[in-house]
């Protein structure tokens, strides 16, 4: 998303800027702007805030440029390469994958830890997405409670929020689009492009795995099932 943002970006102040008089001036003005821009650039296109550059970096930037000889947004390269850069990344991600498959892995033998690689000393065990694994309980239950007062201030219907409502709340953790929307697959469970309040627990969860700093799990983990979907996907399998 980074490079489609800075076209969306440059477009703009391309198109502010007038054609013979005051261009410094509105270059000026557009600089000190760019936070409002910023804005109403992620209503415009709905994108994350978390996609845009650091508004200090980029007016500092901009102060070397002649917005004039910016380019005019072209719609269909921008989806061109979206569409380059989501089918390339996801062919890499299988070729690392299967880079991991194929790596041999000496396994602890015996006791509560057999089968695994380090036991409790593997990098990053109990912690992200890997916190509750080891556990009955369900982990995201212990911060339902003030997930389930969020999810009833966004109009549930039948016990469901719509994507457009779940979008509304997702966004604010201000991650980029791409990770949310990865969240988003993970957390609908039943695929039905809604939320019960179990999946949307779920998709908060996630998001605070992201923030805290770890990384997303590609597919859902049996612990991070949330508990009225287990059957379901059991089935599925």
């Amino acid at each position: 998303m980074p490079l489609q943002v800075h076209a969306y970006i440059i477009s703009h102040l391309k198109k502010e800027m007038p054609s013979v008089f005051g261009k410094e001036n509105k270059k000026r003005e557009l600089i000190s702007r760019l936070p409002e821009i910023y804005i109403q650039l992620q209503r415009e296109y709905q994108i994350s805030a978390g996609d845009f550059p650091e508004v200090k970096a980029m007016q500092e930037q901009l102060e070397n440029y002649d917005f004039t000889k910016f380019h005019s947004l072209k719609p269909k390269l921008i989806e061109a390469v979206d569409n380059m850069l989501t089918s390339k990344i996801a062919s890499l991600m299988s070729l690392i994958s299967q880079e991991e498959l194929s790596t041999p892995t000496q396994l602890v033998q015996g006791g509560a830890f057999d089968g695994t690689a380090e036991g409790p000393f593997n990098q990053g065990y109990g912690e992200g997405a890997k916190e509750g694994a080891d556990e009955e309980e369900w982990v995201v239950a212990k911060d339902k409670p003030i997930y389930d007062e969020l999810f009833y201030t966004l109009s549930p219907i039948n016990g469901k929020i719509s994507g457009v409502n779940a979008k509304k709340e997702m966004v604010t953790s201000k991650l980029p689009n791409s990770v949310l929307g990865k969240i988003w697959k993970l957390a609908d469970c039943d695929c039905d492009g809604m939320l019960d309040e179990e999946e949307f627990a779920l998709a908060k969860h996630l998001i605070k795995i992201k923030l805290d700093g770890y990384e997303l799990p590609n597919s859902l983990p049996p612990h991070l099932v949330p508990p009225s979907h287990r059957k379901s996907l059991q089935k599925a399998d």
